[in-house]
């Protein structure tokens, strides 16, 4: 049974790796800081570790074990550069230390930038990124690609992930409440999106595949969406309607400023993160990866959101 560690393992994308790497019969391994909530992590086959991302010595003998990592975590918000780039160096240089066999790492669409027009942007064409975030992914990226000869490194790119356990999202869901859906913008916005279990099944399969160190790949459900579908989508399997209301996006950068002045930066609604959404195109092909990794995805938008939303009626977030 081979070892694999999962950093960011308590939150929402990482919590479902370790249960998905479960079910393919690893032995499951969560990096966790102090002040992480383990509600996700309730399992007594998982094995948790309490480190910070910078504590090598601690990180070199906990990897001496271990056959593989999946970086998961990543901040959204706040310290890009310190979380993101240097998070990503000390661990990675932990994990070539201690003889890890290959490293996963979890990156974003925006590490490559929007897309030219409604075609989606595969791994061949050069990155363009525009935000903070994504520059912080591309300059994590660009180390990885220095240490590719002595560590066995696979990167996937991740568009918006959605499902159960998911609290950004949820304000898609929400406003359903309120019967109005502001649209960002007064054009369409195209998005590429995949359900977190799809998400996790990739991760997995990055694992296991023979492929080349250094490798990107992009991951998604393979559909163009425009905003106004998703919020369509996600009123039919509610069962609700609401009104949509386009707002310019001059004005939705003013409400962003506003919500993150008030909760000190603490929110992926911050102007930085819909900054980026002056790109009306943000779309992936995850064909190189359905090719290569022996993955496709299995979650269409109904099926996931129908499911998304069933959650957290359960937990009693709707």
């Amino acid at each position: 049974m081979e070892k694999v560690l999962v950093t960011g393992a308590s939150g929402f994308l990482g919590s479902h790796i370790c249960e998905v790497l479960h079910d393919a019969g690893y032995e499951v391994h969560a990096l966790v800081r102090k002040t992480s909530n383990l509600q996700w992590l309730q399992h007594l086959w998982i094995h948790i570790h309490t480190a910070d991302l910078f504590d090598s010595r601690v990180l070199e003998n906990l990897f001496v074990d271990l056959d593989a990592v999946i970086h998961c975590a990543g901040a959204l918000w706040g310290d890009y550069d310190r979380i993101n780039v240097g998070g990503t160096q000390a661990v990675s240089r932990a994990a070539l230390n201690a003889g890890i066999k290959r490293f996963v790492f979890v990156s974003s669409l925006a590490a490559g930038g929007p897309s030219r027009g409604p075609y989606p942007r595969n791994e061949g064409q050069s990155d363009s990124p525009i935000s903070p975030y994504g520059y912080s992914k591309k300059r994590a990226e660009e180390y990885l690609e220095t240490v590719q000869d002595k560590i066995d490194v696979v990167i996937l790119r991740f568009p918006m992930i959605y499902g159960p356990r998911d609290a950004q999202a949820l304000r898609l869901f929400k406003t359903y409440k309120y019967m109005i859906n502001p649209s960002i913008g007064l054009r369409r916005r195209y998005i590429s999106v995949v359900y977190v279990k799809d998400a996790a099944r990739a991760a997995v399969k990055a694992l296991q595949a023979p492929v080349k160190s250094g490798s990107i790949y992009n991951i998604s459900d393979g559909k163009n969406y425009t905003f106004n579908r998703l919020y369509k989508v996600a009123g039919k399997v509610w069962g609700r309607k609401a009104l949509r209301i386009p707002v310019p996006f001059d004005l939705i950068m003013f409400g962003a400023r506003l919500i993150n002045d008030v909760l000190n930066g603490k929110t992926a609604f911050n102007p930085e993160q819909m900054g980026m959404f002056r790109e009306r195109f943000w779309l992936i092909s995850p064909e190189r990866a359905i090719a290569e990794l022996g993955w496709r995805p299995e979650t269409d938008i109904h099926q996931g959101f129908a499911q998304t939303v069933r959650w957290y009626k359960e937990h009693n977030w709707l």
